[in-house]
């Protein structure tokens, strides 16, 4: 008896991965801007003495107020465009910046 495995729309299924490589790329770089921001190596923190500006892309509001509490010291060295504000459906709203 042979079995068969019948996709009924294969486009959906490629469309469904690639929305789950995108969102998983998108966490990576949420992590990897909060690592960043949050607990910088040493070559970011000399990289910022020389003048590096770092641009955080799409956090959220909560973690911006954090930052500028928390890391006082480098805030002249970050820069902050499209922040997400928490709607209270769960939904987000992105601040406008003025960098469009």
């Amino acid at each position: 008896m042979k079995h068969v495995i019948r996709v009924a729309n294969p486009a959906r299924v490629i469309v469904c991965l690639l929305a789950l490589f995108a969102a998983g790329l998108a966490s990576a770089e949420d992590r990897y801007q909060h690592k960043v921001l949050f607990n910088p190596g040493s070559e970011v923190l000399e990289a910022e003495q020389r003048g590096r500006i770092m641009i955080y892309d799409g956090l959220d509001s909560k973690d911006v107020e954090r930052a500028m509490n928390e890391q006082y010291d480098r805030i002249e060295n970050m820069m902050f465009v499209r922040t997400r504000e928490t709607q209270p459906d769960g939904g987000f709203e992105y601040e406008n910046d003025g960098c469009d």
